[in-house]
């Protein structure tokens, strides 16, 4: 990335030599991008990230059928997906669509004999993602793409977690559009992109206007350096597919400990279709935010999803898969990385299990603090 951000910074739209470099570089990356998900170049759309690319796709499309299906106005979105689909397909309810979630089995799964009852032809498109941001469960996405193409109805796969993760391959799963994130791969924070089909019933409408650039789909200058960084991510990406099993045995091995060490632990989700090294765990009796907080920058976890922390009500992805507001509180997450060993996995553990205890033990003195209160006996300070 670096000569790009010094040595060439030339504008990848300029008619100028330089231009023609910074070109060359970001329909290199496109290419590398493509053959990692199956896909041709032509078919890949530079984006800000996961987001941009999954708003693009889902107004984008009602923007499309407008005119081209009138006829079709349902939004089918699995009751899990990320914040920025749901709300994507929320302000097409207020446009004159009509969103309905799929709901999901406990393991987190998409309730496919539920999806199959729900389709129609009057639905347009069903977004489902390839794995869960924040449980980790990976969906039948063959499956329900064969239930969406004799429907007629099109589908989107926010992929943001799955590609550089796991094999995701767009022909053989079968879908119309789908997004990633260069960031979610072990590239650069701010660039993703689009895969919309040539095949495709519809392509979607641009929701940005600008310079026509991205073949008219999305405008503005394009980032370089970013760009180069995300190819040269797909490039590695080959290296982390065949590292998913150690992931697993990570996970596994983090999980034996904590149960090892007396830690309550239970998996949220599917145990089996899940991503590699990806947890997410409930102690019952310990508050995830507590804990967390008295876990410092010893061990790094995350209740929900980073794009929504702070939510009062918790996370509706563990709403979803009907986990009690208790459970919920109690619950967290982590990721094992390309970057950890069998070491990393059970020191976390240990120290995942002191500040469990710690927690625990702070909880008991509160208890008996509370009961003299409400004894109306003051004994002393616990």
């Amino acid at each position: 990335m670096a000569p790009y951000w010094r040595d060439v910074p030339f504008n990848a739209h300029s008619a100028h030599a330089g231009g023609a470099l910074s070109e060359s570089a970001v329909e290199t990356a496109r290419a590398t991008i493509a053959d990692l998900v199956g896909a041709s170049a032509q078919e890949i759309t530079f984006t800000s990230g996961a987001t941009e690319a999954n708003n693009l796709a889902i107004l984008g499309l009602a923007r499309a059928a407008q005119n081209a299906r009138p006829e079709r106005t349902r939004i089918l979105t699995s009751a899990i997906e990320h914040k920025c689909v749901l709300e994507a397909a929320r302000h097409l309810a207020t446009q004159g669509f009509e969103h309905e979630m799929i709901p999901v089995l406990t393991s987190g799964h998409v309730d496919v004999e539920q999806l199959e009852a729900m389709l129609d032809d009057r639905v347009l498109l069903v977004a489902v993602m390839a794995a869960n941001n924040e449980i980790g469960t990976i969906q039948p996405l063959p499956a329900i793409a064969r239930l969406c193409e004799a429907a007629g109805a099109m589908l989107h796969v926010d992929a943001a977690q799955v590609v550089g993760r796991m094999p995701f391959d767009v022909f053989e799963i079968g879908c119309d559009t789908a997004s990633f994130s260069a960031h979610k791969m072990y590239g650069p924070k701010g660039v993703g992109a689009l895969y919309v089909s040539a095949a495709a019933k519809l392509r979607p409408k641009p929701i940005l206007f600008g310079g026509g650039q991205e073949s008219g789909l999305r405008p503005g200058t394009l980032p370089v350096p970013l760009i180069v960084g995300f190819g040269r991510a797909a490039e590695l990406a080959a290296q982390a597919h065949a590292d998913g099993p150690r992931l697993r045995e990570l996970a596994v091995r983090f999980l034996l400990e904590l149960d090892r060490l007396g830690i309550d632990a239970h998996v949220n989700g599917s145990l089996a279709d899940r991503l590699p090294g990806s947890l997410n765990i409930h102690i019952p009796g310990v508050d995830a935010e507590e804990l967390i907080q008295r876990l410092g920058d010893s061990l790094h976890l995350s209740t929900g999803s980073a794009c929504q922390s702070g939510e009062l009500q918790g996370s509706h992805v563990l709403r979803a898969i009907g986990l009690p507001p208790k459970l919920v509180s109690a619950s967290f997450r982590l990721c094992f990385g390309i970057e950890h060993d069998v070491g990393d996995a059970v020191k976390a553990a240990h120290c995942l299990a002191d500040s469990v205890h710690t927690c625990e033990s702070a909880a008991g003195r509160n208890v008996q603090w509370q009961e003299i209160i409400d004894g109306g006996v003051l004994i002393g300070r616990v």
